[in-house]
């Protein structure tokens, strides 16, 4: 019998704080949900346990703690008072285009892919699928396998895809030799073009996923032979193509209402300059590109409201060498950019420069440290050299973000993964319970924990899951998120919801053993917690 276990059995000091007491009393779960378990098996009891606490969520649960989409979230703490200078990057930090971009550079890749490096004509039958992937997956090159990695190096189960084919659990660990962990000088390799594993980070990768994924799935459907380091690397330099060639310029200059919104950002550029901050954008597109899209996003005069203007930057290697010259760009518009090859001293507003370097911006500027924050939405590429180097404060753009937390609105999330985050709880807390009966119980809650993990996951994407969960875990690149940028954002336009001077606290990270610090942050955070608790005691509610 359960209340004799507890009696006649030394227990670890971890349970003894438990009062799983089958009275119901002092239960840390609550009163009105527990049932009589006087006088039960074992089995009973966490059956009875099990199925108070189901109840309880099913019944009372309510979504308090709704996150807004368009927050600003820290991960350090930031005082906008003390920032100076704000950067920004171009394509997807200050022009976020319509989802629909994705299809042109699938498309137009895919043809490159046909005409330049010779592989089947069947592909062009092969359409982009929006909803098959998210940014920040791995690639395995030699094995040809897309997959997602957590936080800890480890390979999620239930991401593993070669092609559009999902590999069952069993198949990964028999392809992996039986460990899902991939070693660190691996891992880092991932993200600074490594042989063997590379990371796909930022959204301009998402066609090169999809084109990959039908690639490899269309040979291996077929048992055709290829070479998988020649099929990435053709993949890879077809999606490059259609950056360099000048396609992709064209294509939104041509249709620039298509992708991007009229006057979306005149809000937020007249706010900064109001507030006195200083301004400057760092990109690697051409200036005719910027210049069109820019007079499309906040007007003709664009200009006026920045301090420096570099374009063809060529980062990360602006970023990373030191004795990169700026040069000037000659404003004529002529069809080619002109460039003067005179020395660049001093930034003049109005001018518009290329290439150079980080060094030589800060010499020339004046600007360093926590004064200036500087905006990316590719967390390497735009914003690791500057937080490690160079020390400037960093806000990572994160267009899925807005979606993501709508669905971490829903009911059907939040009851799930608040049920799922109990089960677990009751797992470690039952399996003192030692017995045949209580076992199989155990097991089949640990069944059904592998059931919710999958609606967790699939949830936000049915392939794949979340940009920054696996599962309950942190991903991969949420990991390096949290190591790189300071503060992060679904578009830069949320700024405008805060004060020019507001200062940014973040959640802050706990261990097992900081319960304490970790209930601050439950919900609308301590005061609310402590306010419960006060109006449970003046109305006499038992503890």
């Amino acid at each position: 019998m359960a209340t004799q276990l507890f009696k006649t059995v030394r227990w670890p000091l971890f349970y003894k704080h438990l009062k799983l007491h089958k009275n119901g009393q002092n239960y840390p779960f609550g009163k009105t949900y527990l049932s009589d378990v006087s006088s039960c098996s074992n089995k009973e009891f966490m059956l009875t346990r099990y199925n108070d606490l189901k109840k309880l969520i099913e019944d009372d649960h309510e979504q308090i703690c709704n996150v807004d989409p368009k927050a600003v979230f820290a991960i350090n703490q930031i005082n906008l008072g003390e920032v100076k200078v704000y950067g920004f990057d171009y394509d997807y930090t200050l022009a976020q285009y319509a989802d629909i971009m994705q299809d042109f550079i699938y498309e137009a890749a895919t043809k490159i892919l046909v005409q330049k490096h010779h592989f089947p004509r069947d592909l062009l039958n092969l359409a982009y699928i929006p909803k098959f992937c998210i940014r920040g997956l791995h690639y395995d090159i030699q094995r040809s396998l897309l997959m997602k990695v957590d936080i800890c190096n480890m390979i999620q189960l239930g991401t593993v895809y070669k092609g559009l084919r999902k590999l069952e659990d069993d198949e990964v660990k028999m392809v992996f030799s039986g460990s899902r962990h991939i070693p660190k000088t691996i891992i880092d390799q991932s993200y600074a073009g490594g042989d063997n594993l590379r990371q796909l980070m930022d959204i301009f990768s998402m066609p090169e996923i999809m084109l990959l994924a039908n690639a490899v799935h269309y040979f291996t459907e077929r048992n055709i032979v290829y070479d998988p380091r020649i099929l990435f690397e053709s993949v890879q330099d077809s999606v490059r193509s259609v950056h360099t060639s000048g396609l992709l310029y064209g294509e939104v200059q041509d249709k620039i209402s298509k992708y991007l919104v009229r006057n979306s950002l005149t809000d937020l550029f007249n706010y900064l300059t109001s507030s006195g901050k200083k301004l400057f954008l760092i990109t690697n597109s051409n200036f005719s590109f910027v210049n069109r899209g820019m007079e499309h996003l906040i007007g003709s005069g664009w200009q006026d409201a920045f301090d420096i203007v570099i374009v063809q930057a060529k980062k990360p290697r602006f970023f990373q060498e030191k004795l990169r010259p700026f040069k000037r760009v000659i404003l004529d518009n002529s069809p080619d950019m002109q460039i003067s090859w005179d020395r660049v001293h001093e930034f003049k507003k109005g001018e518009v420069y290329c290439e150079g370097c980080i060094e030589e911006l800060m010499k020339l500027s004046g600007w360093a440290g926590n004064e200036v924050l500087y905006f990316g939405d590719q967390i390497y590429a735009d914003l690791s050299d500057l937080t490690y180097a160079y020390g400037w404060r960093t806000g990572a753009v994160i267009p899925e973000l807005e979606e993501e937390i709508a669905i971490m609105n829903t009911k059907l999330f939040g009851k799930s993964v608040i049920w799922l985050q109990t089960l677990e709880r009751l797992l470690e807390r039952m399996q003192i319970y030692r017995d045949a009966e209580s076992q199989q119980v155990l097991r089949d809650w640990l069944n059904e924990r592998d059931d919710l993990k999958v609606i967790v996951k699939e949830i936000f994407n049915p392939h794949f899951g979340s940009v920054f969960r696996s599962h309950l875990s942190a991903s991969f690149f949420t990991g390096r998120l949290c190591r790189i940028a300071d503060i992060y954002t679904s578009r830069v336009t949320n700024l405008l919801h805060y004060y020019p001077n507001h200062f940014f606290f973040p959640v802050r990270g706990t261990l097992a053993h900081e319960h304490i610090i970790s209930l601050a942050y439950q919900h609308d955070g301590f005061d609310y917690a402590i306010e419960r608790a006060l109006r449970d005691k003046r109305s006499g509610v038992p503890k």
